[in-house]
């Protein structure tokens, strides 16, 4: 089981590192997509919001990675899975294939995590404060 969990978390994180580093270098420049999906990604792009995305992806990639920290890459990887599937399943429907994988590769990787995971479900968490 040990290097199914090494598996997924080292081809989540590559999937991760290079599109961090393509939104970053532009090194790969896919045909644009047309019509709504051109528009949402025109908008995001003039306001520079894709580099943040790719900031986030390449350090939630090189953490996973590397092993360390593994439960917050995988909360910073989370809300742009998220936002990868929403725009394939509603404004461009080609490649969604990709994001099913990460998908399955996230879920799996939470579960395999979950201890680190529940406390943050815990109804009444208390808070701790320093003893003075």
């Amino acid at each position: 089981m040990g290097y199914v969990i090494l598996g997924a978390r080292g081809l989540l994180g590559l999937i991760f590192v290079v599109f961090g580093l393509n939104g970053l270098l532009h090194f790969y420049n896919p045909p644009p997509p047309t019509g709504d999906a051109l528009t949402w990604f025109g908008i995001m792009a003039a306001h520079h919001w894709m580099n943040f995305v790719a900031v986030e992806q390449l350090v939630g990639g090189l953490l996973l990675l590397v092993g360390r920290f593994v439960p917050l890459g995988l909360t910073l990887l989370a809300p742009v899975i998220v936002n990868i599937l929403l725009y394939h399943a509603l404004l461009w429907p080609h490649g969604y294939g990709a994001a099913v994988l990460v998908l399955i590769l996230e879920l799996f990787l939470l579960a395999v995590y979950w201890r680190s995971f529940a406390p943050l479900l815990h109804p009444n968490p208390e808070a701790i404060t320093p003893k003075l």
